[in-house]
């Protein structure tokens, strides 16, 4: 999308595929006036609303780092493992974000749905993702392969979860480049595992 287009999603990154200046520069570690200069020369492109604000396309934002070998900051978690939840059963997020920052091991995010999911590794930039691969917005293996196919998604270790998952689905989640599967239920000492695992594991 050209700059001075309004996005789709009219500021609010309903879509996730726009973050703000401000975000934009925390990420590369920057000036938000470097930022906004970069976007009004063309070489950051996204959308401009009205009153002047500016979005970036993370499609755009990830070339530009590419190109000038940026490598992208954590927003929050520092000296902690940084962990992405990507569920639509807002319980099981709760009850495993508790879980899991209890041992103070770990800063945890949740998101509802893969599209929110994918937003959040550009801005939160995780050291592990668990998703469950049966959302409601899209399937597993195509959030797996979109992130991967980002800077920060090259990086993550992708637990895949999931109770209705057949034999086909764990495959092509795991073929997409996820690093591991649990079924559920799983106990948290079970996901833990998981997370700290280096190997391709499934369970």
């Amino acid at each position: 999308m050209k700059r001075g287009k309004k996005s789709p999603a009219s500021g609010d990154n309903q879509d996730g595929r726009y973050i703000s200046t401000k975000v934009a520069a925390r990420l590369i570690n920057v000036s938000i006036f470097s930022v906004q200069r970069w976007f009004d020369a063309g070489l950051l492109t996204g959308s401009q609303l009205p009153g002047g604000r500016r979005r970036i396309a993370l499609d755009s934002l990830d070339r530009f780092m590419k190109k000038h070998s940026l490598i992208p900051q954590p927003l929050e978690g520092r000296g902690q493992k940084r962990i992405l939840i990507v569920d639509d059963d807002a319980r099981l997020l709760d009850i495993l974000k508790d879980g899991l920052e209890q041992t103070g091991k770990y800063a945890v995010r949740n998101a509802v749905s893969g599209l929110e999911g994918g937003l959040a590794v550009a801005e939160f930039l995780p050291d592990v993702m668990v998703l469950d691969v049966m959302l409601d917005d899209v399937r597993g293996p195509t959030v797996v392969r979109r992130i991967r196919e980002t800077t920060a998604g090259r990086i993550v270790r992708i637990v895949a979860i999931s109770g209705k998952a057949a034999p086909q689905d764990i495959r092509d989640v795991l073929e997409s480049g996820a690093n591991a599967f649990l079924r559920k239920p799983f106990s948290l000492t079970d996901l833990i595992k998981a997370i700290e695992s280096k190997r391709t594991t499934v369970k």
